[in-house]
């Protein structure tokens, strides 16, 4: 299942987006947002997702 970013927590400071190996993950309207057809879960990264690790504020998440 996809990362997810919650938009009530995001502050588009572009973190995951730059570290992002798929590049799955890209600025949207009032948040960034992550691509469901790009998004591997880093499983070349053994399922640690990047972006979760990433974020400084915790808006990211696996659901």
């Amino acid at each position: 299942m996809p990362s997810q970013i919650n938009p009530d927590e995001c502050i588009s400071c572009g973190s995951c987006a730059a570290e992002c190996p798929n590049s799955a993950i890209e600025q949207g309207d009032t948040c960034y947002v992550v691509d469901a057809n790009k998004c591997t879960d880093c499983k070349e990264n053994g399922g640690n997702s990047i972006c979760i690790d990433t974020c400084p504020v915790g808006a990211i998440s696996k659901k």
